[in-house]
């Protein structure tokens, strides 16, 4: 009997210890090659198209992309004309914007690279070097463009800041990143001469000054004007020096756009770029780039051209805010439409006011309802599906089931012990199942809005 007795005790002991031993927050699992709810084929976006009898029309020409850019610029304010800021802006309001963004971040609640808090004087450090009491009553806004690709930041400091010790893939200060080309509004100049505070056309922050090149808005304006352009539609492109392509410049990701000058012969098309090299002499440079990375104009929005782009990106490691030239769910998508022309903001919330609604939803929602409404109403590459700090893109359905493709770090599964973190970290395709079963919730449980990205009629 006693024997009986400690084989109980001794297996109750090993259910506690292995409870305990469970996976915290950050430290996940690898998922499966094959992510749960999908076959292989669902790798390929020709398993998509081919499925779709409206895949080659055309969801919007280029009038109606160009009304919807100006919808979501001048109707939603969510994206921004730089060149039509300034010439000057208010100070006090300046200040503000400033101020609000430091005591937002709460920086004394979150941690440096050592896994301890940030200490005061730390905080104190960066307050100072926002050089907010230099702001005059009135600032004269300069322009310029992003010279090499550059981290967005909230703060004018490279420092670490997370939530939780050791998080360090998710940097609370990381905003976004801008690829070469990117214009620029300058409002502010960091008290150190390290920073410039700008306006790009979907975000604001801290860039370093040395990765931008300052120019007139006359030369601004002409150097975005200029036609023919080409857009990048591979998910990363090498820019070089010379048509050799033995002298590197940069890497560009999908979606940015340069002037150009078509040459039939060759497999390079020279473009022009905005450069501070010190070896040359101005700041408007002649650069080549791979004839098959790039599309002459903008792609065709339809659903086979959303699809394939987005499958371009299939598998492409998760960067948090933009972190490493990578993307997040919300860079992801702005990526994609960015190859049609279609100007989506930063952030996933404000994604999910784009376009024409299809459903929205509280809490109380079911799923069938939810699921019901994407059947029905999406259509696939150019219906944005929005959940709390999630977007995803809609690819259609199989066997009636939904799927989607997103850029995702990971998604919680249910285990005999509890929950464990799946820790993705890329681009994959799923249906609205992944979570189902954690406190959290699955994708499907978490949506609050379906969107067609196209303009209100």
């Amino acid at each position: 009997m006693i024997w009986k007795k400690i084989g109980c005790y001794f297996f109750v002991g090993c259910l506690l210890l292995t409870a305990a031993c469970a996976p915290k927050e950050r430290k996940g699992y690898a998922p499966p090659s094959i992510i749960p709810g999908t076959i292989e084929e669902m790798k390929s976006p020709g398993f998509w198209t081919s499925q779709d009898p409206l895949a080659d029309q055309v969801v919007l020409d280029k009038d109606g992309i160009a009304q919807l850019n100006a919808q979501v610029q001048n109707d939603l304010g969510l994206i921004t004309d730089v060149m039509a800021v300034g010439p000057d802006c208010d100070g006090a309001k300046l200040r503000a914007e400033l101020e609000k963004i430091f005591v937002e971040l709460g920086l004394e609640k979150l941690f440096g690279k050592n896994a301890l808090r940030l200490k005061r004087q730390e905080i104190q450090a960066v307050n100072q070097n926002m050089n907010t009491a230099s702001i005059a009553p009135v600032v004269s806004v300069r322009y310029g463009a992003i010279s090499r690709c550059a981290d967005q930041r909230l703060l004018p400091t490279d420092a670490l800041a997370v939530k939780k010790p050791g998080d360090v893939e998710f940097d609370e200060l990381q905003n976004s990143s801008l690829d070469i080309g990117t214009p620029l509004a300058i409002l502010h100049e960091s008290k150190d001469g390290a920073w410039f505070y700008v306006h790009a056309p979907s975000s604001v922050g801290w860039v370093k000054k040395d990765h931008v090149v300052i120019c007139p808005l006359a030369e601004l304006k002409s150097y975005l004007a200029q036609a023919p352009f080409v857009v990048v539609t591979t998910a990363k492109a090498d820019i070089f020096w010379d048509a050799a392509r033995t002298q590197y410049v940069d890497t560009v990701r999908m979606g940015a756009m340069f002037p150009c000058n078509v040459d039939a012969n060759s497999d390079v098309v020279e473009i022009t770029i905005p450069s501070v090299s010190a070896e040359r002499n101005g700041i408007w440079q002649k650069a080549y780039i791979k004839k098959d990375n790039i599309h002459v104009g903008f792609l065709p929005y339809t659903p086979r051209t959303m699809i394939e782009q987005a499958f371009r990106l299939l598998n492409a490691p998760y960067g948090w805010g933009g972190a490493n030239g990578e993307q997040d769910c919300s860079s992801f998508l702005q990526e994609i439409f960015a190859t049609v022309g279609i100007r989506l903001p930063r952030n996933s919330g404000d994604q999910g006011k784009v376009g024409r609604s299809l459903g929205t939803w509280g809490a109380q929602a079911s799923d069938s309802i939810k699921e019901g409404a994407l059947r029905a109403f999406a259509l696939p590459g150019a219906t944005i599906v929005q959940l709390n700090g999630h977007v995803l893109l809609y690819l259609g359905t199989y066997q009636n089931i939904p799927y989607v493709i997103h850029a995702t770090y990971g998604y919680r599964e249910k285990v005999w012990y509890g929950e464990i973190l799946r820790k993705v970290n890329r681009v994959i395709v799923s249906d609205l199942s992944l979570g189902a079963g954690t406190k959290k919730g699955s994708l499907l449980n978490r949506i609050v809005s379906i969107r067609l990205v196209d303009h209100e009629k």
